[in-house]
């Protein structure tokens, strides 16, 4: 075997191992919660060592940064809009575009474990300053960063009016982060309205026209 496919495999390996951790890892967050959880129930979880698991993080909230990073990768956790999707979802037409954001991150918020792993990201950057910088600094800010791209691209094109982008792009990261607190505080009416289509073209509708000025046309 060549000294190539050799590094390739370890390599393989590495990101399986890494992997099985992190699974293992979502998994007990969501039962738990983050503070609660330990890195012995974590390996156990993944039938490991508790010193296999350092062999590949520093720490525990190097696992939830990952996951959380891992999240965002699979179903735009965060509105997440990759550099190189730019000029793709510039195809889209701006009202077409935010409503299938908005369908995709109403249904993965209820996949899966990924409510209670939002709970536990969002516990967590509450009371740990450390792991609230990194959140930000990690996935937040370079979400929001292509975000506010992908709308300077719109408003060079003139299908949206010039706004300043970047502070749009944080709006836009505030209404969805608003809209999911209030399904977690239980809500009734975000909670039964979810996923229906009058709660995502109200929140389409909203952002793209505002509440308008009705007393402007009258005289």
């Amino acid at each position: 075997m060549s000294h190539k496919k050799a590094e390739e495999r370890r390599e393989r390996r590495a990101a399986a191992r890494r992997n099985q951790i992190l699974d293992a890892a979502a998994e007990v967050f969501a039962e738990k919660g983050f503070a609660r959880a330990t890195t012995k129930e974590i390996a156990d979880r993944a039938d490991i060592s508790e010193g296999t698991i350092y062999n590949y993080f520093q720490a525990k909230e190097d696992l939830l940064i990952d996951i959380v990073g891992r999240l965002a990768e699979s179903q735009s956790l965060a509105l997440v809009i990759k550099p190189d999707m730019i000029e793709q979802v510039l195809a889209v037409p701006p009202r077409d575009f935010l409503n299938a954001m908005f369908h995709m991150r109403h249904a993965f918020v209820l996949e899966n474990n990924h409510l209670p792993m939002l709970q536990a990201v969002t516990a967590e950057v509450l009371v740990n300053q450390e792991f609230a910088a990194r959140y930000y600094r990690e996935l937040l800010e370079p979400a929001m960063g292509v975000l506010a791209q992908h709308l300077q691209a719109r408003i060079a094109r003139g299908e949206v009016r010039p706004v300043d982008a970047p502070l749009v792009a944080r709006f836009l990261f505030a209404f969805e982060l608003g809209l999911l607190g209030f399904y977690v505080l239980g809500d009734p009416l975000i909670q039964a309205e979810w996923q229906s289509d009058t709660l995502l073209e109200a929140m389409v509708d909203f952002f793209l026209n505002g509440l308008g000025d009705v007393s402007a046309g009258q005289g």
